[in-house]
């Protein structure tokens, strides 16, 4: 690979496996977008080596951001109402 600026500036993941960056940044705000990063994750043919530690933790960094931004996480997280609490 050739270490140029361009390369530089690049997640592990779009260095080495550009084809799932791509993916990632078209179904990125769709409803696709968590269960392909889940199906990415986890293997289910039993066949699969995993990605490298280093591109592995960047899929797990958008997993969490996923997470933070989604609708599942304000359903489960709900902010309580405080209108009706007090001290006396």
């Amino acid at each position: 690979m050739i270490n140029d600026a361009s390369t530089q500036t690049r997640s592990h993941l779009e260095n080495q496996f550009p084809h799932i960056a791509q993916k990632l940044s078209e179904k990125w705000g769709t409803p696709d977008v968590e269960p392909y990063l889940a199906n990415l994750m986890v293997d289910h043919r039993g066949s699969r080596q995993g990605f490298p530690s280093d591109v592995a933790e960047e899929l797990m960094l958008l997993d969490t951001i996923l997470w933070e931004l989604s609708d599942t996480r304000k359903r489960f997280l709900s902010t309580p109402d405080d209108s009706s609490f007090s001290f006396g």
